[in-house]
């Protein structure tokens, strides 16, 4: 596995949570572990933060990581749904590129560097809604994917195939 992060892109209803969910469930849970953090308007980095180390455990001096030896994937939904402040930025894409270009964040309290290790971070985005854009520094960190709504001969597959099992 590459550990890059990855993005997919697509409008509402194309499946891109879907997508990402279903990977994430089929993965090793022995070497995998994964959380979820949905973003909106209200979305802060110091909420993001907060969460997503409420999941990572210290190692050694001041690197922290998920539990025993596994790896941790980060699946952001919404990426670019946080509110645009007067400065023209997001606060929570600012962590996450703080994360991704240098492996870590200062911790809240103690105003001291902490090094992320084992972690990776897949995201949705819809263009569509939210801000319409996320800050281009972030996005060369991520293998973005379009996903395109599916035709109508595969919707109706799939939602025959949906109906079919509870009839």
């Amino acid at each position: 596995m590459n550990r890059h992060a990855c993005m997919l892109i697509g409008g509402a209803g194309t499946g891109k949570t879907t997508i990402l969910k279903d990977k994430l469930r089929n993965m090793d849970p022995e070497v995998y572990s994964n959380m979820g953090i949905n973003l909106n308007c209200f979305t802060d980095s110091l909420l993001l933060q907060s969460g997503m180390e409420s999941v990572l455990e210290k190692k050694t001096g001041r690197t922290f990581g998920p539990p025993g030896s596994k790896r941790l994937v980060y699946f952001i939904d919404d990426l670019n749904m946080p509110e645009v402040d007067k400065y023209g930025t997001q606060q929570p894409i600012a962590l996450l590129r703080q994360l991704f270009d240098y492996s870590g964040w200062y911790s809240r309290d103690k105003l001291t560097w902490r090094e992320i290790a084992q972690v990776q971070v897949v995201s949705c985005l819809n263009p569509t809604a939210g801000s319409f854009f996320i800050d281009k520094r972030l996005q060369r960190s991520y293998f973005s994917l379009a996903v395109q709504l599916p035709s109508p001969e595969n919707l109706e597959l799939i939602f025959e195939s949906i109906l079919s099992n509870h009839l």
